[in-house]
């Protein structure tokens, strides 16, 4: 995860993942002139020893098969599932296959969101309450 330490940085206690608060699809022209889309996801996460709120705020590079299912709010269980393909011996030109749990707590398919992407980034970690 490109920019990981922005994460390792601030939250040097246990920390949790209440719910994605704000989705932004956005599509860029690349170094090829093809159209590539990336999503950033601002989650709500709480510091578990002040629970003090934080908004974390994560790209996601060259977005493929993108799906929202229902989405009224997203709550979380856990954080997104991410799972690496190439470290499984998946070919693909896409690197993540990233979505929430089911709500049965087995990984074993998506509840609100599911998608593949090439690149994941931290772009921001912010106290819940400051301005972006």
């Amino acid at each position: 995860m490109i920019n990981e330490e922005l994460i390792l940085n601030t939250f040097k206690d246990s920390w949790v993942y209440n719910r994605i608060i704000k989705v932004v699809y956005g599509v860029e022209e690349d170094f090829d002139n093809d159209f590539v889309g990336n999503l950033d996801l601002t989650f709500k996460v709480t510091l578990l020893s002040s629970m003090e709120p934080f908004k974390l705020k994560i790209r996601y590079h060259e977005i493929n098969d993108l799906t929202i299912h229902k989405a009224l709010t997203f709550p979380l269980t856990k954080g997104l599932i991410i799972r690496d393909l190439k470290k499984e011996g998946i070919v693909s030109w896409q690197e993540y296959h990233v979505y929430d749990d089911s709500g049965y707590g087995e990984n074993d398919g998506f509840q609100f969101i599911d998608f593949y992407c090439k690149a994941i980034e931290v772009i921001s970690v912010k106290k819940f309450y400051e301005l972006d």
